[in-house]
């Protein structure tokens, strides 16, 4: 593993949090601005911080990356298009960004601008990195979930870099798949806004409302930390090597960068060092193999310090007597446990000695540091800006009868000429010593004059003012060369109208058996999400309907053996593209959110809007492109996809799981402190939790059909009836009013109120 052949990329959600990462050996860092970025309440960055940044850290030789990784309305998107510009202007080294709309508008108007994949664009294969590179993204970040030997199967088969998160936070959800904050609250993860869902307690119940698992933290990840595993990250393609914490403290972006610098060069690393800083226990991954236990924390979803002695007895005269792993200094923060519940208190005194507290811990109890004021004092003074220069070299002419010049040159050249030719001196002549210093003087720039080299006649005269503009103009030009032009250009964008002669009823069915009893004479096209057996597929070609395949995040193992089967497929990542035998929808998945997204899938037979967007942005799609795409007229969304499994904390299985027959793979709902029961199952190797209440748009089936829409989607995902709304959606393609709506418990999504 060569060091200098990656890169260490560390967060930064402020101007201390940046001093910290490249203090401390990042490579290069990633922040956010004041608008557009995924940390939305993170302090985040103002134009004049930028600008320093990116000179603080190209001075140093490190590279600045801005994300841009959210989902945008159309009114943002020329709006963010001349910020990016702005962005460039500065020298911003790379774009992060989400939206597939807004990067293709990037790509088209600043042409030389580097564009990463963002995690949220939930990349984890090498069809969809593969999609990614055809557009003209250098980077591709991958999602959390990913494998060593995907990760390889990317690198082998594309030129792109590989970014991977290697340290901190997870979300449990795929990256960009998780609707689960905007449902419950209307802020949403793809705006910057996640109110973290994943961190409340729920109670594990099954169909018919009985506890399995009792109340904890069954969604909550642990934090990844695979600072043991980095050689097999870089073996198996890994360039850049990726720092969760744009809300966390400089001190923790200090330690946490310091210690993959090591590692990555090779060096010892303290893993307690880091957990000290912020923990909520660690987990290597289930790229790595975690899973259950192994990577959920159950207990408490915040940070756990580090043990450091256990509670031996606690006498109300006679003080806590703890039995010291390490022992505490004063001012640190610890944490007992009472009676079941956790108390703080900061250390003061003598741990020989026994403890007065203003509580009595319960003996045998584990004492926790959450704070070491020592550590957080050294991690400080790495989050201070430190002066520093890029040397140059000077070399000055200075000869009778000739015009004078100064050239400096360093990463490139710029030379300052006289304008007019130097005489003989009559009295006194050149002081080469004066002449040195004021050559040197470049106050206030980050470049510095490490050598200059003078070749001048001895009895040249040579006027100080002359010296002093010849280092102004070469300096100026100098700096001047590290500048971009900001790109010129107007916004202009135009689209192409479709046309749709009837709405189309698409019906999509979860269960091989729902197949058989389906009012086949009202339905458009049916959508299988399951691999038909042989009769089912039998049994379908005497029906006079299209059958597509609806696609759930991960394509499942068996696909390739039916897929000529199908008339088409609703896919809802991008590698799926390369997939689909036959006509192709663009899923819900793909999180087309404006105009521009929905204009880049023109490919696609149909697109499904992201069941974010609100009313008023699929009229505007309406009106730019005759249609607003298929409309989830009912069905339970899905609030998160995820890897992980809440039944295997019943269950206790890990990496040996046979999902396919198991007989805990459907039928239970998480129920939280609110009451509300999301019913969730198990597809391939992930998990979908749906939403308490399923999305129905009956009652506005006059606003809906004004759009024209090109379908209106059934979806049955847990198993229930579907034959009476289809019934009524059928009536309502025909133009005749819903009266009476066939459903009675449900939300009608963002269609009225949209997201924060």
């Amino acid at each position: 593993m060569n060091r200098n052949n990656l890169e260490l990329l560390a967060p930064a959600g402020s101007m201390a949090s940046f001093y910290a990462a490249i203090n401390s050996g990042a490579d290069a860092v990633y922040l956010g601005g004041k608008e557009f970025s995924a940390r939305a309440s993170a302090q985040n960055f103002t134009a004049e911080e930028m600008a320093k940044a990116v000179s603080y850290a190209h001075v140093r030789g490190k590279r600045v990356f801005v994300t841009l990784n959210i989902l945008l309305s159309d009114e943002e998107c020329e709006r963010a298009l001349n910020y990016a510009a702005d962005l460039y202007e500065m020298g911003v080294d790379a774009l992060i960004v989400q939206d597939i709309g807004f990067a293709e508008l990037v790509s088209k108007y600043l042409p030389g601008f580097e564009l990463h994949a963002s995690t949220q664009m939930s990349v984890m294969d090498l069809e969809g990195a593969r999609y990614l590179e055809k557009m003209g993204f250098s980077r591709v970040v991958v999602g959390r979930e990913i494998s060593p030997d995907e990760i390889r199967r990317i690198k082998e088969g594309t030129n792109l870099e590989i970014e991977a998160f290697c340290h901190g936070a997870l979300c449990v959800s795929i990256s960009g798949q998780c609707e689960m904050s905007s449902y419950i609250g209307a802020r949403s993860g793809n705006r910057g806004n996640c109110a973290q869902p994943c961190r409340k307690q729920y109670t594990i119940e099954d169909a018919e409302g009985n506890p399995v698992y009792d109340k904890s933290y069954v969604i909550s990840p642990r934090d990844l930390n695979t600072i043991q595993f980095v050689d097999r990250l870089a073996e198996a393609g890994v360039y850049s090597f990726k720092l969760e914490g744009r809300m966390k403290s400089p001190e923790y972006v200090a330690v946490v960068t310091s210690n993959y610098n090591k590692a990555l060069g090779g060096e010892d690393f303290k893993i307690e060092e880091m957990a000290q800083m912020f923990n909520r226990s660690y987990t290597k991954g289930v790229g790595f193999g975690d899973f259950g236990d192994a990577f959920i924390t159950k207990s408490r979803p915040n940070h756990r310090g580090v043990k450091i002695g256990v509670v031996v007895n606690s006498d109300p005269e006679g003080g806590t007597t703890v039995d010291w792993k390490r022992l505490p200094d004063e001012g640190d923060l610890l944490e007992f446990t009472v009676a079941g519940e956790k108390k703080r208190h900061t250390f003061a005194g003598k741990a020989e000695e026994a403890l007065r507290l203003p509580f009595a811990p319960d003996a045998g109890t584990t004492v926790l540091r959450l704070s070491s004021v020592k550590l957080n004092e050294t991690a400080a003074r790495e989050a201070e800006e430190i002066a520093g220069t890029r040397d140059v070299s000077g070399h000055f002419y200075a000869h009778i009868g000739e015009l004078p010049r100064f050239t400096l040159n360093g990463d490139h050249r710029s030379e300052a000429v006289g304008e007019d030719p130097l005489e003989r001196a009559k009295k006194a002549k050149a002081n080469k010593d004066h002449i040195r210093e004021n050559l040197g003087k470049f106050d206030g720039s980050v470049y510095a004059l490490k050598d200059v080299e003078l070749d001048m006649d001895e009895d040249v005269f040579l006027p100080i003012s002359t010296v002093n503009d010849l280092r102004r103009r070469a300096l100026a030009d100098y700096e001047k060369k590290d500048e971009r032009t900001r790109p010129d250009f107007t916004f202009s964008e135009s689209f192409r109208k479709k046309t749709v002669e009837k709405t189309l009823l698409t019906v999509e069915i979860s269960e091989e058996e729902a197949i058989y009893d389906l009012p086949y004479r009202v339905i458009d096209r049916l959508e299988l999400y399951f691999l038909p057996s042989k009769e089912a597929m039998a049994f379908l070609k005497g029906v006079d309907v299209p059958v597509y395949y609806s696609f759930p995040y991960e394509t499942p193992a068996g696909y390739e053996k039916v897929k000529n089967f199908f008339d088409g497929g609703v896919v809802q990542n991008l590698g799926q593209f390369e997939d689909v035998s036959g006509h192709i929808v663009a899923g819900e998945g793909l999180n087309v959110f404006n105009a521009y997204s929905f204009r880049h899938f023109h490919q696609a037979e149909s697109i499904i809007p992201s069941f974010e967007c609100k009313r008023q942005q699929l009229e505007a799609l309406y009106r730019r492109f005759g249609t607003c795409g298929e409309i989830l007229y009912y069905g339970y969304p899905r609030s998160m996809t995820m890897r992980h499994c809440p039944m295997s904390l019943v269950k206790g299985c890990g990496v040996d799981r046979k999902c396919a027959t198991c007989a805990f793979r459907k039928n239970y709902r998480l129920r939280d402190e609110r009451n509300a029961a999301f019913p969730f199952r198990r597809i391939g190797d992930m998990t979908e939790i749906y939403n308490s209440v399923p999305i129905y748009l009956g009652d506005r089936a006059k606003s809906i059909m004004a759009m024209k829409p090109a379908a209106l989607k059934i979806r049955g995902r847990i198993g229930e009836d579907l034959n009476k709304i289809i019934m009524e959606a059928s009536r309502v393609i025909e133009g005749k009013p819903v009266k009476k709506p066939v459903v009675s418990e449900f939300t009608r999504g963002h269609f009225n109120r949209g997201i924060i």
